[in-house]
C-alpha cells in the first residue's frame, strides 16, 4: 500500500513548486554577472549566478554587476534590470527595485503593477513602456517612455500617465514629488534598458509614435533630466534643450 501514498505527496509538491514559480517571470537574456541572493539563507550558500531560463523565487534578490545586465519574460510582459541594480519580485505584476533602474512593459491593456523601492510605492494600472529608477532619499522616479493608465499613491491620489511624463514617487505613505517632461528621443537613444539587449522591446512601435507624438505637441521646448533626489524637498537637475532667445 506504501506507494499510493508516496504519488499524492509528489503531486502536491509539484504543485506547491508551479505556485512558487509560475506567477514569476523566467530569465530570457543574461549578460555580465548576475547574481541570485536567497533571502531565506544566511550563507554563502544562498548566493549563486543566475543563467537564461532559471527559475527564481519570491525569496530571490537579483543583482547586477558593472556593465551587466538581464532580461525576464512571461507571457504578457518583458522585464530589464540595468547595471549595478537590485530587484525582487513577489509576482510578475508586484517587484520592489531596491537600488538602480528596472524596465518594464507589456502591450496587455488593464494589467495592474505594484511598484515600491526603499521608501516608497505606488500602483500603475494601464499599458506601456516604463523606467523605474531609485533616488537616493529611498523614492523613485517614474518615466513612462510610452504608456497609457494612471499611476496611485496612498497619499498623493492618482495622475494620469502620458509618454515623456516623468514623476517622482516619494515617502511613506508615498505621495508624489515634482513632474517633468523628458525628451523621449534622448532617453532612446541614451538608455541601455533599451538599446543594449539582442532584441527590440514588444513595444518598439509605440515608442516611435510616443517620441513623434512628443515632438510634435512640445516642438523642442522640453527638459530631459538627469539626477538625484538627496531628500524629498532637493531635486538635482540637469536640464538639455534649446536655449531660449534673450
Amino acid at each position: 500500500m506504501k506507494p499510493s501514498f508516496w504519488f499524492p505527496i509528489a503531486v502536491v509538491n509539484f504543485t506547491a513548486a508551479f505556485f512558487l514559480y509560475g506567477e514569476l517571470p523566467i530569465p530570457s537574456f543574461v549578460l555580465g554577472k548576475v547574481e541570485v541572493i536567497n533571502t531565506q539563507k544566511s550563507n554563502q550558500d544562498g548566493v549563486r549566478l543566475l543563467n537564461e531560463h532559471e527559475l527564481i523565487n519570491t525569496a530571490d534578490w537579483i543583482c547586477t554587476g558593472v556593465n551587466s545586465r538581464i532580461e525576464l519574460k512571461n507571457k504578457s510582459s518583458t522585464y530589464r534590470l540595468g547595471s549595478m541594480s537590485v530587484v525582487s519580485f513577489r509576482n510578475s505584476n508586484d517587484f520592489k527595485l531596491h537600488s538602480g533602474s528596472f524596465l518594464f512593459c507589456t502591450n496587455k491593456k488593464g494589467i495592474e503593477f505594484k511598484i515600491s523601492s526603499a521608501n516608497a510605492k505606488a500602483t500603475f494600472r494601464g499599458s506601456g513602456t516604463i523606467i523605474v529608477e531609485t533616488t537616493s532619499n529611498g523614492g523613485f522616479k517614474f518615466i513612462p517612455v510610452e504608456g497609457r493608465g494612471i499611476l496611485m499613491t496612498e497619499k498623493g491620489g492618482s495622475k494620469k500617465v502620458e509618454s515623456g511624463r516623468m514623476f517622482l514617487v516619494l515617502g511613506k505613505p508615498s505621495y508624489f514629488g515634482d513632474a517633468y517632461d523628458c525628451d523621449l528621443m534622448l532617453i532612446i537613444k541614451s538608455s541601455n534598458l533599451i538599446n543594449s539587449y539582442p532584441e527590440p522591446l514588444p513595444t518598439f512601435g509605440r515608442i516611435s509614435l510616443a517620441i513623434y507624438s512628443q515632438q510634435l505637441r512640445l516642438k523642442g521646448k522640453f527638459e530631459a533630466l538627469i539626477g538625484d533626489a538627496p531628500t524629498n524637498d532637493n531635486l538635482q537637475v540637469w536640464a538639455f534643450g534649446e536655449t531660449k532667445a534673450k
